[in-house]
């Protein structure tokens, strides 16, 4: 059994070991953006999002365009969004104890967003709407035993909300909308933490105050070799944003769209937890134990997390009697995210991960054409720029520039009801991820390529009445 004195040294070691074996939470869109808010404007890769203003999903993206509609409507939406996502090792290194690990798998898969938008015209020059939506979201997860199990395994990230609009027409030009929304944020973060490298660097300093024989050494760090448990981090909070907008109608049948999204201040809270191996070794014991009962405690954590403010401008023009053409310019803020800081309710730093991300700029040209009275065929295309530097990229958002293809079309019943359907595919770069999360011994050297793809398939029933 390890003395008093001996259990204070551990303490101090996990201490200083905490900052790189805490989870590290990646905010992940471009970043972990969502513009899957409507099947109608996926099918022409969202170009023209401000000024086209054809059904209820443009409070979403301007709400102004709620004047458009001559009759109260209720859309609903349903996307799923096929995530590939695969690293390939070139060069990894194993962490301190522990062996390599494998690629990890496809990190991606299936995920479903769902939206649902209403409007009700109050008169000529004044429409009401309400829309309950996720504008940001993020899944990853990893295999276990993975290359990078040190710096990530499951990343999850989900924001959702609703937002009551409105639309008033000032003249026959000009109109503006504004809608206020309410949205929660709920985050886990988990990965694998390298037990056998907080007792190889608590067993150092014990041999250098004298409390460990030297001669120990080789048979307690065998004895504790391939440790290792996953830490998981949880919270949530709730905010308030808001977003408003103008379209101008001209009478060349040319509108012109301009909206600003605000950002959203968050302080997630929650807890961070820590499954812990098990050891018979006395010395490898104590260590673990001493962590646990300090720097890698369970207990209340928090995130402060600024997501960006987006603005955005959309032409749409009229070509002849059937045609559309229309473009998209969009702004997003995402050097908002420069670090995030885990932190303690003591106010104890437990993380701190620098981000760096800048902001970003995505293009947008689409067309729409009435192929007959009840069919309107559209296609698009775009490209997104990546926040992430390539300096600041991790496992939890391995993010690239893409360039999206985009198809879609309308179906305008003899009814009330009309029926949208998009797809997308989104073409990414492949990435180089060299990373080891601030300390190879602790969480070994991720080193290779990261493939993504990602299909998005979109469907929207819209009723009126």
């Amino acid at each position: 059994m390890l003395g008093r004195k001996i259990r204070q040294t551990a303490t101090a070691i996990a201490a200083g070991s905490a900052a790189t074996l805490a989870p590290m939470p990646h905010v992940q869109a471009s970043g972990f953006a969502l513009l899957e808010q409507s099947a109608s404007r996926l099918g022409s890769a969202f170009a023209g999002t401000a000024a086209i203003a054809d059904d209820a999903t443009t409070i979403f993206y301007n709400p102004a365009g709620l004047i458009a509609l001559q009759s109260s409507e209720i859309a609903v939406v349903l996307s799923g969004v096929d995530i590939g996502s695969e690293f390939h090792n070139v060069a990894s290194q194993s962490a301190l104890g522990q062996t390599v690990g494998g690629d990890g798998g496809d990190a991606g898969g299936w995920n479903v967003v769902p939206a649902a938008y209403g409007a009700m015209p109050v008169s000529d020059r004044l429409v009401l709407g309400v829309g309950v939506n996720a504008p940001f979201g993020l899944k990853l997860e990893y295999d276990g035993g993975w290359a990078g199990r040190f710096q990530a395994l499951n990343s999850e990230i989900q924001v959702y909300g609703v937002a009551p609009a409105l639309a008033y027409r000032v003249n026959d030009v000009v109109t503006l909308g504004a809608a206020v929304g309410y949205q929660r944020v709920d985050a886990e973060l988990t990965n694998d933490v390298n037990y056998s490298a907080v007792i190889a660097e608590g067993v150092r300093q014990l041999v250098l105050s004298g409390q460990l024989p030297q001669a120990a050494v080789p048979g307690v760090l065998a004895a504790n070799a391939g440790l290792q448990a996953t830490t998981r981090l949880e919270g949530d909070d709730s905010t308030w944003t808001y977003t408003i907008g103008v379209l101008f109608e001209f009478p060349s049948k040319t509108k012109l769209g301009v909206s600003y999204r605000s950002s959203a201040d968050y302080t997630v809270e929650g807890s961070v937890r820590f499954a812990r191996p098990v050891t018979t070794e006395p010395v490898g014991a104590a260590i673990i134990a001493a962590a646990a009962a300090g720097p890698l405690a369970d207990g209340p954590a928090s995130v402060k997390l600024e997501l960006p403010e987006i603005a955005t401008a959309s032409l749409s023009q009229a070509i002849g009697e059937h045609g559309t053409l229309m473009a998209d310019l969009a702004w997003t803020g995402w050097s908002s995210v420069q670090e995030l800081r885990v932190v303690r309710e003591s106010d104890a730093v437990l993380s701190t991960t620098p981000e760096r991300w800048k902001d970003t700029w995505r293009y947008a040209l689409g067309a729409a054409w009435e192929y007959s009275d009840a069919w309107t065929l559209r296609a698009g295309v775009a490209f997104d720029e990546t926040p992430v530097p390539d300096e600041t990229r991790t496992p939890r958002l391995p993010d690239a520039e893409r360039t999206w293809l985009a198809i879609g079309a309308h179906w305008q019943g003899a009814g009330a009801l009309t029926l949208d359907v998009g797809y997308a595919h989104l073409f990414s770069d492949d990435v180089n991820l060299d990373q080891n999360g601030g300390s190879t011994a602790a969480n070994g050297l991720l080193n290779g390529q990261q493939e993504s793809a990602v299909n998005i398939v979109s469907v929207q029933l819209s009723y009126s009445f």
